[in-house]
């Protein structure tokens, strides 16, 4: 039997083709041939009426389209016609569902745009959206975004912000890649054609040794992707053998404190922690000693240049991907107080930076 996430590419593939004889769709064909459709291949019992709640008056008098109920976990389900341009005003109406359901989930979708609301972040509607898929993403990238999304195991044990960050890391990953092949591939034209060398791969090579390219970003170019968990491949004996990899080109953490979430990437090889630009970090700082004085240093002088962005009272948004020699220097610049990096960053698999560390040279 096909597994989920093959049953959601499939009915993906099936999606697109009929999206092209049939744009922009009401509300009842996208709730009849999408949704629910991708509901049931994920694994949703869409038969069963505790499971998927249709149209349930809540205390306010307002239903929304569905509520999901299973296991450890829920959420409110809104959908709206392809031709809807998704805003603040249907955020909050998922929103307020989710709040009266007693969950901090809500997604709204109009078939081809996806957005998770998390009631717990701070802002406007708008700041409140974790994540967004869309149906035209490159490949088959929408279609497994939204297997994890929609991972039935996940909801049902409670799991969920995993797969959320995991996906948040994934989507990262893919933008810094693009970011590389954007950047870094005319400068690798410009070594073969300066050295008049026969294939982009060895002037890859090349521009590597003479330190115009890093290596991961070599790596990126010639197709060999920095290291993110999937979902398919998050076993156990993954996660060990991930974790005992020291070479690692590189490896995605994420740190979360109270309202503040930040990834960052750790390369074993260069023993560096980059805290990735839309990262947050609690805007405070503890302490009034020498190490918080040159922290309140550092960061008014990021505020000052940029890199540093303040939401509001209680959080600052880096705005620029900020590099540290240390996973605790990191963490420190995210809670603003003193911290132990190795036991605040967990990869996408749950496991602590810890696990990552080497073994001390006897």
């Amino acid at each position: 039997m096909p597994s989920a996430p093959d049953r959601i590419r499939e009915a993906v593939t099936h999606i697109q083709d009929w999206l092209t004889h049939t744009p922009n769709p009401g509300e009842a064909i996208v709730r009849q041939a999408i949704v629910l459709r991708l509901l049931h291949a994920a694994g949703f019992d869409i038969w069963n009426p505790a499971e998927v709640v249709p149209e349930e008056t809540n205390a306010t008098g307002n239903r929304a389209d569905f509520l999901i109920r299973t296991g450890h976990g829920a959420f409110a389900l809104e959908l709206k016609g392809m031709n809807v341009t998704l805003g603040a005003a249907h955020y909050q109406q998922a929103a307020t569902y989710a709040v009266n359901e007693g969950t901090r989930w809500a997604i709204v979708t109009n078939g081809r745009v996806w957005a998770v609301l998390d009631e717990h972040l701070p802002g406007r509607w708008e700041d409140r959206v974790a994540l967004k898929l869309e149906l035209g993403q490159e490949g088959q990238t929408f279609a497994g975004d939204l297997a994890a999304l929609l991972d039935v195991d996940a909801w049902r044990s409670g799991r969920f912000p995993d797969a959320l960050h995991g996906i948040r890391q994934r989507q990262q990953q893919r933008l810094d890649e693009a970011r590389i092949r954007r950047e870094k591939t005319p400068v690798v034209e410009q070594v073969r054609q300066q050295f008049g060398i026969a294939t982009f791969e060895l002037a890859a090579q090349a521009a590597a040794e003479m330190n115009r390219i890093t290596e991961a970003e070599r790596d990126v170019l010639l197709g060999r992707s920095i290291s993110v968990p999937t979902p398919d491949d998050q076993t156990p004996n993954a996660q060990t053998q991930d974790a005992q990899t020291p070479d690692a080109q590189c490896v995605l953490f994420s740190y979360r404190t109270k309202t503040a979430l930040a990834h960052a990437e750790y390369r074993p090889a260069a023993g560096t922690w980059t805290v990735l630009a839309g990262s947050t970090a609690l805007n405070r700082i503890q302490g009034d000693g020498s190490n918080a004085q040159a922290l309140r240093r550092r960061r008014e002088q990021q505020l000052s240049d940029g890199v540093l962005r303040e939401l509001d009272g209680t959080l600052l948004r880096f705005e620029q991907d900020v590099v540290f020699d240390s996973p605790s220097m990191a963490a420190v610049a995210v809670s603003g107080a003193s911290k132990n990096g190795w036991v605040c960053w967990k990869d996408a698999a749950g496991q602590l930076a810890d696990a990552y560390r080497a073994a001390p040279v006897p």
